[in-house]
């Protein structure tokens, strides 16, 4: 299983996979879905694990444009960590679970509703969800408690391999779009690899998390939109803004930043981050769109 406007005019994600269940809306968010079915399970060797390091494709590295009276650099690319795991994790690959079927659908709920911050000064989302938050009931969600999700958006030796990719955002008017309907940002031979898992003749990785940071000046207007697969959170200053965890096909959830500033702790003229914390944790369908419109992203250091 795989794989959501701001308007600073605006900004928007998107994601897809397969359909899902509610979703929650924090800060005043809306969702919405689309998509066919969930995927199935496959077929592939257990990993063992190892170091982070580096590897991954290296897409672009430019930066254009300005950032309109303030005279700052605007960047036309979006640089993410990406997390590679073995299917034998046990939060990754669920289409062989009897559960399965119980399984798929949004999850909201499942992180605090702010960051936690680092001792490295890096921002990480904190697992929240109760003893009743299990595979096996009362509510079938694919989560297997903390101690499993930490290691999603950290670099941990023995369970995950990790590197950085920076994906290019194409000029179109005054939007800056990335949309890749077989988003695959690692090899099939970094990390794990492919563990046998071949879709159409092709073999990918499939089981691997990401988590994208960028930078923006609050200017009014701005609208985000993101739409994706599987787990969805973004933050807005560091706070939980739409909340789509759990294994799903295309979700979208959307941001009115005027509306939701004050939730948000936004000021205009103040610079706060945006971070999209992402999962593909089931073979089948990867999804990733993001697209900005007349919005300023400044250079920042890269998710560690």
């Amino acid at each position: 299983m795989r794989a959501t406007i701001l308007s600073l005019f605006g900004l928007v994600f998107v994601l897809g996979c397969s359909s899902g269940q509610g979703s929650g809306s924090p800060t005043g968010a809306t969702t919405s879905s689309s998509g066919s079915g969930s995927g199935g399970g496959g077929s592939g060797g257990a990993g063992t694990g190892g170091a982070g390091g580096e590897g991954g494709l290296n897409l672009t590295t430019s930066s254009s444009g300005s950032g309109g009276d303030t005279g700052e650099e605007c960047l036309n690319t979006l640089t993410m960590r990406v997390r590679d795991f073995s299917e034998s994790h046990p939060d990754f690959q669920w289409g062989d679970h009897p559960n399965f079927p119980q399984i798929v659908g949004v999850r909201p709920g499942i992180l605090a509703a702010e960051l936690a911050k680092q001792p490295d000064g890096s921002f990480k989302p904190v697992y929240a969800a109760g003893n009743d938050v299990s595979p096996n009931g009362p509510s079938y969600a694919p989560f297997t408690g903390a101690a499993n999700f930490d290691a999603w958006y950290r670099d941990t030796p023995g369970v995950n391999f990790a590197t950085n990719v920076q994906i290019p955002l194409t000029g179109n008017g005054t939007t800056l779009v990335y949309d890749d309907a077989n988003f695959h940002p690692i090899d099939a031979t970094f990390g794990f690899g492919d563990e046998g898992f071949v879709l159409n003749g092709m073999p990918n990785n499939w089981h691997f998390t990401t988590e994208a940071l960028v930078s923006f000046r609050y200017k009014g207007g701005e609208v985000f939109t993101f739409r994706g697969d599987d787990d969805i959170w973004v933050f807005i200053n560091h706070r939980l803004a739409i909340d789509l965890g759990g294994i799903h096909g295309p979700e979208q959830g959307v941001v009115d930043l005027d509306q939701s500033a004050a939730a948000l702790g936004l000021v205009p003229g103040g610079v706060y981050d945006l971070q999209v914390f992402h999962a593909e944790r089931n073979y089948s369908g990867s999804n990733y769109r993001f697209e900005t419109s007349n919005f300023c992203f400044l250079p920042v250091d890269p998710p560690k």
